[in-house]
């Protein structure tokens, strides 16, 4: 079986945004409890009719496969965080566990990009922790794929990671401007 290494640096910070992503999964959760159980609940990340979790979380988006969606992130950010310990704790992982986790962090990123896209156009309203689950998901992915492609490459021609860390660190911070950049257009702040 062959297996990928990864640094404890690595593992630290997967560990790190996965563990952000948790509790602010748990904190949706609980205030969409709360929203269930007292309708007149407010949410502490309501402030006004543009940063209003109240509307995000009581929009049909905020259920997408019938149940609420952060149940997804608090099933599938501890099974990041685990991966992040075991590579922290010097494990070297298998290659299959490499590439199912940047399918489900890729399946993840398209989900994003969907409740991000209802949030700031259909329900025109952000939930400021969703946001924050959504900024963990993009470094999660990038951080993976980069680190896949990078070990590729060592393998294959003995190249550095260098070559694959600057583009995927670029790549990101685009990334993360395009979000900023649609949400200041959409609500001109």
């Amino acid at each position: 079986m062959k297996t990928m290494p990864a640094s404890r640096a690595f593992g630290i910070a997967m560990l790190v945004l996965a563990t952000i992503g948790l509790g602010f999964s748990t904190l949706i959760m609980y205030d969409k409890i709360q929203l269930m159980l007292d309708a007149s609940f407010s949410p502490a990340c309501t402030l006004n009719e543009v940063i209003s979790c109240t509307d995000v979380m009581q929009s049909d988006q905020a259920s997408a496969f019938g149940f609420p969606n952060p149940f997804l992130g608090m099933i599938g950010f501890p099974v990041v965080m685990t991966l992040g310990v075991l590579i922290a704790s010097g494990v070297t992982l298998p290659r299959w566990i490499w590439y199912s986790t940047a399918v489900g962090l890729g399946l993840g990123v398209l989900f994003v990009h969907y409740l991000a896209y209802a949030a700031i156009y259909e329900i025109v309203a952000l939930c400021p922790y969703c946001m924050v689950v959504w900024s963990v998901m993009l470094p999660l992915f990038v951080m993976t794929v980069a680190h896949i492609i990078s070990q590729g490459r060592k393998e294959r021609d003995g190249a550095s990671a260098a070559g694959v860390v600057m583009p995927a660190t670029v790549i990101l911070v685009a990334w993360c401007a395009g979000f900023v950049a649609v949400i200041l257009e959409q609500f001109a702040f």
